[in-house]
């Protein structure tokens, strides 16, 4: 392996097994759930698209349950929103990513690098996702392979970035601390493997649905939820074959029975909140809440 480069070997070096930090796959904890009676509250954190509108950041929701605080999704400039909330980065203890599209994990290093170099964090949260989320990791810390290995001279380990990676498939419950998640396939073709997740305690259940169409195992999964947190898109805006129309997400929170439906990364994101509440509210007759960055959707004891 040629090693004569000024900073290291090159990246593709890197891919092939010679980076210093690494994510591992972690073991599940499935079974029977030790559901408790915790607080959940939700806020969102991004309510973006990958374009750039001002006033939304990229795509992220931030849960709080028990002691755990739990973001979905990373989109560009999650941690600063998280800030913003009066939360830290190095507080997360689990990240979930719904899809490998950019706007929904574009800062998925940052959030978990950030916390490493200002020696904030006892240890990396356990990161959530697809089939590939592991090398999706594995490859975030090879292109920044010499920021880590620069700062070894002051006393920094890298098995602080030893991160735990979980990668889902349909229907895979997690079991936490009083908390489980269950991953639900939904369609967001030709993207394979796209999840939504629904987060339940004894009491309460919130679902986020990443992106996709009106998806059938998603209704199913989120029957009854306090909270759905839907993605919605407008006529004449964005791909409407793997996204769900303004005209159908109020059908999907009514088939899903939730109390509350909850719009988020708007296409576009421009449009005044009575557009898609009008709309929505033809199809869809309980709570509604068109969504903006920094906004408290739930709290739920």
């Amino acid at each position: 392996m040629a090693t004569d480069q000024p900073h290291g070997p090159l990246l593709a070096e890197y891919l092939k097994g010679e980076q210093l930090a690494r994510g591992r796959l972690a073991r599940p904890t499935t079974g029977q759930a030790q559901l408790e009676r915790l607080p959940l509250r939700c806020w969102l954190s991004g309510t973006g698209t990958p374009a750039v509108v001002d006033g939304r950041y990229g795509p992220s929701t931030v849960l709080s349950i028990g002691e755990d605080l739990v973001m979905v999704d990373t989109g560009n400039g999650c941690a600063y929103q998280l800030f913003r909330l009066g939360r830290r980065p190095e507080e997360v203890t689990h990240v979930l990513i719904t899809h490998n599209h950019v706007d929904h994990n574009a800062d998925l290093g940052f959030l978990i690098l950030a916390p490493w170099i200002h020696r904030t964090q006892e240890k990396p949260p356990t990161v959530i996702g697809p089939p590939g989320t592991l090398e999706y990791v594995n490859r975030i810390f090879a292109a920044h392979d010499y920021d880590i290995r620069a700062r070894l001279p002051h006393g920094y380990d890298p098995e602080g970035l030893s991160v735990p990676v979980i990668e889902v498939d349909d229907g895979l419950t997690l079991n936490f601390s009083g908390w489980q998640v269950s991953a639900v396939k939904v369609e967001h073709s030709p993207v394979e493997d796209a999840f939504g997740y629904v987060f339940r305690t004894a009491a309460h259940a919130v679902a986020i649905s990443g992106d996709t169409r009106p998806s059938d195992s998603l209704i199913a999964a989120a029957q009854g939820v306090d909270v759905l947190i839907h993605e919605a898109l407008f006529p004449g805006y964005g791909i409407p074959d793997y996204h769900t129309s303004v005209h159908d997400v109020g059908r999907v929170a009514k088939a899903a029975n939730a109390a509350l439906l909850v719009l988020t990364h708007l296409i576009p994101g421009h449009l005044p909140e009575e557009k898609w509440r009008d709309i929505v509210q033809r199809s869809f007759q309980g709570d509604l809440i068109v969504g903006t960055d920094l906004l408290q959707v739930c709290d739920l004891s």
